[in-house]
């Protein structure tokens, strides 16, 4: 799906894959003990069959294998919400991944309504083994131990939401944190940065000032308000903070590492390179984002040969990330002045930029792209003809190009004004089914707040498509408009 609306590349398609056969190729992979493979086409058909929840079931019996438990558990609620809640047997599982999560009070709790529920199931035995084992004792710190724990699952959710680019999901999910634990300010600070991520600013920066009333000097709300000064562009507001900040001397290592990251994010990497190094040479073994923010404060530092062996471990645990390198200057630029962009300011970027090479789509999308941004880049990468909601997007401004050179710079605001609407819409679902009658929807929307407005009438016969349906498309848009 590369330049342009509708490109379809013709092919041969002798055979279709179904969930049933991708299953099968899974498990005999899985028999050989090739797990992540077998993963990779289980998933393939479970997205045919959404529905078949031993499918499902198998991804997260594989996943405890892997070692990824709290993956395996997201899978497992899934499937007892929504796909077939008569499957009790899900609990044991559960509880036995809360168990290696070491989240006790979680394993007990699943391991009872497992044996409430089946207490001569086929998991029976196992089930009061494990029971035995946790030897959980109810005592007055019993209800303690379940908040935690709920504090824990909720929070780590919200991580890899928020590290999916999944911001709608991370709010809801922290919005009922705050509610129910109004004093856990860490899921205030994630947050206001899930809703800075979604262009909601005003909304972030609200949430940092009412934990710094509340928790005056927090260090994580500190933090990210510097980040959001620098994005904003508000260079005396960041000056004072950082001014601030650069007196702080923490105690705790994730404040140190918080602190280290935010200096080397705002370009300040001698500082940034002192504080990670230190944590570096306490034997602090952090994820790929750890190595990162100190390859890159060492190099910008002078420190050539510590980024060199920090890159060699970001390269261990995150290889998608090769080419951004803190050497390789073009990348490190672009990617730094694409990181102050909003998500529909890059994919309009990044439309525009295809038009003249596909080139930039041999690299993965960056860390820091939304699952929106992900999505498209991915569909612009497919040698496969795409029908999807972003694919018809895609043809839309493919049909603007039609009538609207993309060089031009009048022209290029409407391009930009679609691909707003493309971004929020696209958050919300929507599916954008007629390609011809929102083009004409979005040309009329755009020259009526240019206020060069054409009628309605003949707007719609540019775009082959009738006076009605173009009015029906384009109040379903204009709520997606600033």
């Amino acid at each position: 799906m590369k330049k342009g609306s509708d490109h379809q590349r013709g092919k041969l398609v002798p055979f279709t894959q179904t969930g049933e056969s991708l299953y099968k190729r899974g498990m005999a992979i899985y028999q050989k003990g090739q797990l992540e493979k077998a993963v990779k086409y289980l998933g393939r058909a479970a997205e045919l069959e959404p529905e078949e929840p031993m499918i499902a079931l198998q991804i997260a019996m594989i996943e405890t294998e892997l070692g990824h438990f709290q993956d395996s558990n997201d899978r497992l609620e899934k499937i007892a919400k929504s796909t077939d809640p008569s499957m009790t047997e899900i609990h044991y599982f559960m509880a036995n991944n809360y168990a290696h999560l070491g989240l006790f009070q979680e394993a007990y709790r699943h391991v009872n309504a497992y044996l409430d529920d089946q207490p001569d199931g086929e998991f029976s035995e196992d089930a009061e083994d494990l029971l035995e084992l946790l030897q959980f004792e109810e005592d007055d710190d019993v209800e303690e131990g379940f908040e935690q724990d709920e504090l824990i699952i909720h929070q780590e959710k919200a991580g890899k939401l928020l590290a999916d680019g999944q911001f709608n999901e991370a709010i809801e999910v922290l919005e009922g944190v705050v509610e129910r634990f109004p004093d856990y300010w860490s899921a205030y600070n994630n947050l206001a940065l899930a809703y800075f991520y979604q262009g909601e600013t005003e909304q972030a920066s609200a949430i940092l000032s009412e934990v710094l009333s509340k928790n005056p000097g927090n260090l994580h709300a500190l933090c990210n308000l510097a980040v959001f000064y620098h994005y904003e562009g508000r260079d005396q507001e960041l000056k004072e903070l950082v001014t601030a900040l650069e007196t702080v001397r923490p105690f705790l290592i994730e404040h140190r590492f918080k602190l280290g990251a935010t200096f080397a994010l705002l370009g300040r990497h001698e500082q940034a390179y002192g504080w990670l190094k230190s944590l570096a040479k306490k034997g602090f073994e952090g994820d790929g984002g750890f190595y990162y923010w100190l390859s890159h404060s060492a190099w910008h530092s002078g420190h050539k040969k510590a980024a060199e062996d920090a890159w060699k471990r970001v390269m261990e645990d995150q290889p998608e990330k090769k080419g951004q390198e803190p050497w390789n200057r073009a990348t490190t630029r672009n990617d730094e002045k694409l990181k102050t962009f909003y998500p529909e300011e890059r994919m309009f970027i990044l439309f525009k930029d295809i038009q003249e090479s596909d080139s930039i789509l041999k690299e993965a999308p960056p860390a820091y792209f939304t699952q929106v941004e992900k999505d498209y880049y991915d569909m612009l990468k497919s040698d496969e003809p795409v029908d999807s909601p972003l694919s018809r997007a895609h043809s839309v401004a493919g049909e603007l190009m039609k009538h609207f050179d993309l060089k031009e710079k009048t022209h290029q605001g409407l391009f930009y004004m679609w691909f707003h609407i493309v971004y929020h819409a696209s958050v919300e679902g929507y599916p954008f089914k007629n390609v011809e009658a929102l083009a004409g929807a979005a040309e009329y929307l755009w020259r009526n707040v240019r206020g060069t407005n054409l009628p309605q009438k003949e707007i719609a016969a540019k775009y082959g498509v009738s006076p009605g349906t173009l009015a029906k498309y384009r109040g379903e848009i204009d709520r997606f408009l600033p």
